[in-house]
Parts: C-alpha cells; structure tokens; sequence
C-alpha cells in the first residue's frame, strides 16, 4: 500500500482531482474530491470537497460532502457540511456543523416499512 500512499505537506496547497491513491494524508491546504481507501486529515490539513472513502480520520478541518463506512473525528476535528456513514466515532471536543445521515442498508429498511405496513393492515382489519 505504500506505493500508493500520497501525503500532502504543512503549508502545501493543492486544487484539483486526486485519483489512484488508496491512502492520502493531509496537512495542508486541498480543494478536491477523492475517492480511496483511507483518507486523513491532520491537525494542521483542511479539505474541502467530496470524500468517498472506506476509512476518515479527521483531526484538521472538513467542508463538504462525505460518504465513508467509517468515520473518526478527534477532538480538533472541525466539520461542515453533509456526513454519510455507517460507523461514527467522536472524540470529546469534535465540533460538528453538518448534516449527518447513518448509511443504513436499505433492503432492510424497505422491508421494516412493509413489515409494519403489513402489521398496520391487520390491526385494522381486526377492528
């Protein structure tokens, strides 16, 4: 994996599109979206952009849109915007100005919402 690790400096701008890293460390400054494996953000790194991404470790600052299975702010993490996810872990301190929506499957959910429509129907019918 190591080869294709990309790792974005301190005081680095970036403004573009990252593609083909399976893991990319921030510290500096990206306008971008990305799609990989492993996305984190440093304490000193701020993205903004799309993020689609397995793992995102935040410690720095975050505005835009993610979708990720599994999410970790830090307690230095600064986030706006929309946040997709099935696993949030935050650290006391994370500060969150977004909307935040949990990737449920949504097989399951349709056949809840038939379920119950189902179980709806029979009471009523009883009456």
């Amino acid at each position: 994996m190591a080869n294709k690790q990309a790792i974005l400096g301190a005081g680095a701008r970036f403004s573009g599109k990252i593609s083909n890293a399976r893991s990319i460390e921030i510290n500096g400054y990206v306008e971008a979206d990305l799609t990989t494996e492993k996305v984190t953000i440093g304490s000193s790194g701020k993205f903004l952009g799309s993020v689609d991404s397995e793992l995102v470790v935040i410690a720095g600052e975050y505005e835009g849109k993610m979708q990720a299975d599994s999410v970790w702010l830090t307690e230095t993490s600064r986030i706006s915007g929309e946040v997709h996810y099935k696993s949030l872990q935050m650290d006391r301190g994370a500060a969150l100005n977004c909307r935040v929506v949990h990737n449920w499957n949504e097989a399951e959910t349709n056949n809840l919402d038939e379920k119950q429509e189902n179980e709806e129907g029979a009471q009523e019918e009883q009456s």
